[in-house]
């Protein structure tokens, strides 16, 4: 993007603190793009500590609010309705002080504050949709919402697919996936190695791995069952999970762990959140995506981009970039028999293993590097500015 006398000045609103794959994204992008666009980001002080910190080492603006979130439980609902106005104005006087140029709704399709704020404050607004699965309630009020929209951008093809009939897709819209910095997730880079990884390695234990925070979508339930059925291969192979296990999925946690426990598992790990996963994306001989739902998989593409070979569920648009047998495997979403067959190929064949992580790499730097997404970011505002 060429130079220009005024910064493009972008307020990014995600009512979720708490860091995962679309405040990742979010933190990326916006540093890549601070030279010529000026982004703050807007979201609740709650749970949002590590998001805090992340803006404040690579010098992003953060305005704290006071979203309430809605869970399910009446007293939740009440609260988020009562509370939803005030919001709602507190936020559009927000963006009028500040004359915010766009506003870009990061999240997902629950941004109802945003939008109507954003209307108010008389500013355009972007849209990002990045799932592929919503509750029939956000469904709906979405339906109704979008229409205020200006532009979308949609993070895959599954998800512009899942939205076709929700989003008035005659409206500007944007295909852009998830970014990886493929010259910071450097396999050739040295890192540090953690003692409790060092003990598998001198072992000659595979280690099998997925960065995911613990929740339902994330089919951990689901990877159980593939352990399972590596069952006779316990004493080779390792699984590890890389992720937070956040206040509101210790029950699920929980059940995981009583089933690891029925099961008679006993190689199975959960590490915790790191706030650098890419020792443990080096360390890991193949990397497993579980997930139930996705769109554009960061963690998957950061692993692509350490050289892992790759295998995974048919989720988000992961076979637009995954070819079974060139740089990974995909199988069926529910296909329990064919992810079991295809993981122990790998586990099975070290040369294998290797020659797909090349190919993976290969292909995120050629459809996924962080450059690639940044200019699509650069146009879209552009166009947005100028419609």
């Amino acid at each position: 993007m060429k130079k220009t006398e005024k910064f493009i000045r972008i307020a990014n609103i995600i009512e979720e603190g708490r860091l995962g794959g679309p405040q990742t994204r979010m933190t990326l992008v916006a540093s890549a793009l601070s030279e010529n666009i000026k982004t703050t980001f807007i979201f609740p002080k709650k749970d949002s500590k590590e998001f805090q910190e992340r803006c404040d080492n690579i010098g992003i603006n953060y305005y704290l609010f006071s979203f309430t979130r809605i869970s399910r439980n009446w007293f939740s609902i009440f609260k988020y309705i009562i509370l939803f106005p005030y919001e709602v104005i507190k936020l559009s006087k927000y963006l009028k002080k500040n004359s915010f140029d766009i506003v870009h709704l990061s999240g997902g399709s629950s941004q109802f504050k945003g939008i109507i704020a954003a209307k108010l404050a008389k500013i355009k607004v972007v849209w990002e949709l990045n799932d592929t699965y919503a509750p029939l309630f956000v469904r709906s009020i979405f339906y109704l919402l979008s229409r205020l929209a200006n532009s979308f951008v949609f993070a895959s093809n599954r998800t512009k697919d899942y939205y076709r009939n929700l989003a008035p897709l005659k409206k500007k819209n944007f295909l852009i996936q998830s970014p990886v910095d493929v010259n910071i997730y450097d396999p050739d880079f040295e890192y540090p190695i953690e003692e409790f990884i060092k003990s598998f390695m001198k072992e000659k234990k595979i280690i099998i791995g997925t960065v995911a925070n613990v929740s339902p979508v994330k089919g951990l339930s689901f990877l159980l069952k593939i352990v399972k059925n590596l069952s006779s291969l316990s004493e080779k192979i390792v699984f590890i999970v890389v992720g937070s296990v956040h206040s509101t999925q210790k029950r699920y946690y929980n059940y995981l762990l009583n089933n690891i426990n029925k099961l008679g598992i006993k190689n199975f790990f959960f590490l915790g959140a790191r706030s650098d996963v890419r020792p443990l994306l080096k360390a890991m001989n193949i990397y497993v995506c579980s997930s139930k739902n996705e769109s554009s998989p960061l963690s998957l593409w950061e692993a692509m981009s350490m050289e892992k070979a790759i295998i995974s569920r048919d989720v988000g648009d992961v076979k637009a970039f995954i070819e079974n047998g060139i740089n990974g495997f995909v199988s069926a979403t529910d296909d329990e028999i064919e992810l079991t067959k295809n993981l122990k190929k790998l586990i099975e064949d070290p040369h294998l293993r290797d020659k797909l992580g090349k190919k993976a790499r290969e292909k995120a730097k050629e459809k996924l590097d962080l450059k690639i997404c940044t200019d699509l970011h650069s146009e879209m505002y552009q166009v947005i500015i100028n419609n």
